[in-house]
């Protein structure tokens, strides 16, 4: 029941920022919408190495010469030590040459042999995703256990990745 209303506040809280993307105001093109596959490998903490899998949707629109795009981005990410689904807002207009952020909120469920949290247990928390150059870039997010049982509620999830 959290999972569900932690998604659809965070579907909520992004659809009004790409809607805001379609006003005028300046630009130079009309607003393209696209869907397009979501791909990513991370290593870090819980989930050791992981590959993600989704599906992006969003605009493209040009402003003042630079390209710009927002996009809401939902996958899943199975790993060695755990796995996440994540609901993300994603700019990628911010910067060049392949530059960008996300805001995510994620389900995360560790299994076998974690890195700095014990297995079987689920979390729920948010994620800032930062990509300085080419979709490569940390990711940290505060995640909170929703499994009863377990002493210590909070941890702090921080991976190193390539695309989403």
């Amino acid at each position: 029941m959290i999972r569900h209303a932690l998604l659809s506040a965070a579907f909520l809280a992004f659809v009004p920022l790409t809607l805001r993307a379609q006003r005028g105001g300046g630009e130079d093109t009309i607003p393209r919408t696209h869907v397009f596959p979501a791909l990513g490998v991370h290593v870090g903490t819980p989930q050791k190495a992981s590959a993600a899998l989704g599906v992006v949707l969003g605009e493209d629109w040009q402003k003042d010469g630079r390209d710009h795009a927002r996009n809401v981005a939902l996958f899943v990410e199975p790993g060695l030590g755990a796995g996440r689904g994540s609901l993300a807002y994603v700019d990628h207009g911010y910067g060049t040459f392949g530059s960008g952020f996300g805001l995510a909120a994620s389900v995360l469920r560790t299994w076998k042999d974690p890195w700095t949290v014990r297995p079987n247990i689920t979390y729920v928390g948010g994620e800032v995703i930062l990509w300085p150059i080419v979709f490569v870039g940390p990711r940290i997010g505060l995640f909170r256990a929703v499994s009863p049982d377990v002493s210590d509620k909070w941890f702090v999830a921080i991976d190193f990745g390539l695309g989403y």
